[in-house]
C-alpha cells in the first residue's frame, strides 16, 4: 500500500517522461541479477517538501548513481531532494542487492539555476560503506558522434510507474534525431523511467550516451552525454569510488 501511495502522487514530476509512441513495445526484464539489468537501480526520492516520487537511476561506479536532473532537483517542489532510496536490480518485492539512501547529489548548473532541459542529468553520490557498483558492475559512459549513434541500437531501461516502479522493462531503437545536447527517440517509455540509462553495445562493452528525461509524442528524448556531460559524470564518478 506504501508503494501504491508513492506511484499515486508522483503527477507533478513524471508526467514529462510518460509516452508510449503507438504500440507499447516495452519488454520485461525478468531476471535483474544478471549484468546490466542489476547495475540498473529503482529510486524512490523524498523531495525538499516531503512529496515522494520514483525514478530511475544506473551505477558508474562502486558508489555513484547517475540520473536525471529532475530527480535530485526539482524545481517545484523546493530544489533540492531530502534523499533518494537506490535499489540496485530491484524486482517488484526483491532487493537483491539491498538498498541505500543518499543524500550527497550533484547535477548541472543549467539545470538547477535555469531549469534547462539540456542539462537535465545528475547523480547520487552513495556514503561510503555502501558500495552496490562492487557487485553490480557498472556502466561505462562515452561521447559518440552523431553519425556513430545514428547507426546505433540504442538500448533503455528502467522503473515505470505504470508498472508500479518496481519492475524494470526495456526497449531498443535507433534514434529519429540527434543533436548537440539531446538523443530523440520512439522508445516507449512511462513515468518513473526518467533518469534512466540510454547505452550502445559496444565490442562486447556497454556505454551510456544519454539520460533519458522527456517524453513527447513526437519523440521521448535523452540528455546526450556530449564532451562538457562527461567531464562533469567523471568528476561524479570519480567521487564514489
Amino acid at each position: 500500500a506504501e508503494l501504491d501511495a508513492i506511484v499515486g502522487s508522483y503527477p507533478e514530476l513524471e508526467d514529462v517522461a510518460r509516452v508510449i509512441i503507438g504500440p507499447d513495445e516495452r519488454i520485461r526484464v525478468t531476471n535483474t541479477t544478471v549484468y546490466p539489468w542489476r547495475a540498473i537501480c529503482a529510486l524512490v526520492i523524498t523531495a525538499a517538501d516531503n512529496r515522494r516520487f520514483i525514478g530511475t537511476g544506473w551505477l558508474v561506479s562502486p558508489r555513484t548513481v547517475l540520473t536525471a536532473g529532475h530527480c535530485v532537483f526539482m524545481h517545484d517542489a523546493g530544489g533540492w531532494v531530502r534523499s533518494i532510496q537506490v535499489i540496485p536490480g530491484c524486482d517488484d518485492a526483491n532487493q537483491p542487492y539491498g538498498s541505500y539512501v543518499g543524500t550527497d547529489l550533484r547535477s548541472a548548473t543549467g539545470w538547477t539555476a535555469s531549469k534547462n532541459r539540456d542539462f537535465d542529468y545528475g547523480a547520487v553520490i552513495l556514503p561510503a560503506a555502501a558500495r552496490p557498483g562492487d557487485r553490480t558492475g557498472t556502466f561505462g559512459i562515452a561521447v559518440r558522434n552523431d553519425a556513430f549513434l545514428m547507426n546505433s541500437s540504442l538500448n533503455l531501461s528502467g522503473y515505470p510507474g505504470d508498472k508500479g516502479g518496481r519492475q524494470q522493462w526495456f526497449m531498443a531503437q535507433r534514434p529519429k534525431a540527434v543533436s548537440q545536447r539531446v538523443i530523440t527517440y520512439d522508445i516507449d517509455t512511462m513515468g518513473g523511467q526518467s533518469g534512466s540509462p540510454v547505452w550502445v553495445l559496444q565490442d562486447g562493452q556497454r556505454y551510456g550516451v544519454g539520460v533519458h528525461t522527456n517524453g513527447s509524442a513526437s519523440g521521448n528524448s535523452a540528455t546526450r552525454i556530449n564532451n562538457d556531460v562527461y567531464n562533469n559524470v567523471v568528476a561524479w564518478k570519480n567521487a564514489g569510488l
